[in-house]
């Protein structure tokens, strides 16, 4: 009876909690927020009833905080899922997952501080994040010290799985695979347009961090094999951006037909803010992130619509619409939280799952033996490896989805659709200018 009171307060805590930080922001004195369900919290699951505890890294507080937002509020989704709809973890006699989201701060210099800490203490069987790439960089040297499997969700650069970390598994699409998404992409809406996709003006516009830099050097390099015309090329400081105009009068004054920006939400918003004063609106392919987020949706309205971007992960992809168990989770997240599942929650999500899957084929919480599970996961043998683009499989020395593919997703009435590659999609492509299809050639 005492260690049924005891949980039950803990949910109540752990629910006072997860209301604080729905708005981006941590309030625990400890810096993790329990997503704690008070059903799952209250069941009395005897001796062996211990919940099993994951770990999701995120970027809570800071310039990046709308991605520590969406991760929580996957995280809260997946604990509800496996305790009221899987029970548990069967395989360990239904013990119940707690799911605790600890904040990294959006900044790489001081990310490593808050992991170590947590780690330290032990008792977590896996990690989940971080989605930002720099940060995610920062965590591999720790990850191998205390010797816990992280799958890091929407983390894009391909450098996080190639430093020698046994520890760490990259499932979504990196930029190697989002680049040429993005130019495939741009052809198949030259030929839409009645152009040759030589012909169109490119300029880039990114953030000079390690995922903006990964994405702009994916960029040159493909755009020059295929013998596009890059006019522009512009990075910028995230840290001291507060005017997007001279920059955007440059790529103007270049010519561009085609924007490719890998930029963050408050970065995104000084860009179109400096678009629409300058009157100057060339067709935008994002490079994912907070191109596909609802904060756009928030800061520009109904102008979202028609914007294109690549991304790991869209909410409607095929792969997600077909797996019965995902959609339930989404239609929860719609229902409790108001917005779609978007791509920095998306992949939390699957991660999560991923994990929770290695931990039942292990019948184990211990970190080392899920790890050596995780490895065995692939699109054939697992149910939600098949919710990510391409035929999933972890490399066994790397830990990345070699498989993986990008999306390309549209603004349509307010919310992204999957509209490229077609065994991908779900939407159809319509015309940025008019909101209908393209009038066939």
């Amino acid at each position: 009876m005492k260690k049924k009171l005891a949980l039950i307060l803990a949910a109540i805590i752990a629910l006072s909690a997860a209301a604080g930080c729905s708005g981006g922001k941590a309030s625990t004195s400890s810096g993790t927020v329990p997503a704690t369900s008070s059903k799952a919290a209250s069941t009395d699951t005897g001796k062996s009833g211990d919940p099993v505890k994951f770990l999701v890294y995120a970027c809570v507080s800071g310039g990046t905080s709308e991605s520590g937002r969406q991760c929580t509020l996957a995280a809260e989704t997946a604990q509800w899922y496996i305790n009221e709809k899987l029970g548990g973890f069967p395989s360990l006699g239904g013990r119940p997952i707690q799911i605790e989201v600890l904040d990294s701060t959006s900044d790489a210099a001081t990310a490593t501080l808050p992991l170590e800490r947590a780690l330290s203490k032990g008792g977590y069987t896996s990690v989940i994040g971080n989605s930002n790439s720099s940060i995610a960089l920062t965590m591999l040297p720790i990850l191998e010290k205390y010797k816990v499997p992280t799958v890091t969700g929407a983390a894009a650069n391909k450098a996080v799985s190639e430093q020698g970390c046994s520890f760490v598994f990259q499932p979504a699409a990196t930029s190697s695979s989002f680049i040429p998404t993005q130019l495939d992409f741009l052809a198949e809406y030259a030929k839409r347009i009645g152009k040759d996709v030589k012909d169109l003006k490119l300029g880039l516009l990114y953030s000079n961090d390690a995922w903006g830099t990964d994405q702009s050097n994916n960029t040159r390099k493909q755009v020059s094999q295929r013998g596009l015309k890059l006019v522009s090329d512009e990075g910028y400081e995230g840290s001291s951006f507060t005017d997007a105009t001279p920059l955007i009068t440059k790529i103007q004054n270049a010519g561009v037909d085609v924007i490719l920006p890998s930029a963050y939400p408050n970065d995104l918003k000084l860009i179109f803010t400096a678009m629409n004063t300058l009157n100057y609106h060339p067709l935008v392919v994002g490079g994912g992130a907070a191109m596909t987020w609802p904060s756009l949706y928030k800061d520009l309205g109904d102008k979202v619509n028609g914007l294109t971007s690549v991304d790991s992960w869209c909410w409607d992809q095929k792969g997600a619409k077909e797996n019965t168990g995902w959609m339930e989770m989404n239609a929860h997240y719609e229902e409790k939280n108001k917005e779609f599942l978007a791509g920095q929650g998306g992949p939390t999500l699957f991660s999560i799952m991923l994990a929770y899957e290695a931990v039942e084929n292990a019948k184990s919480d211990d970190p080392v033996t899920v790890r050596d599970e995780l490895r065995k996961l692939t699109k054939d043998n697992s149910k939600w490896f098949g919710v990510i683009n391409g035929n999933g499989d972890f490399d066994d020395t790397t830990g990345l989805n070699t498989g993986s593919r990008a999306i390309i997703m549209q603004w349509q009435n307010g919310k992204p659709t999957s509209v490229y590659p077609p065994e991908y999609a779900t939407g159809e492509l319509l015309n940025p200018d008019t909101m209908k299809p393209f009038e066939k050639k």
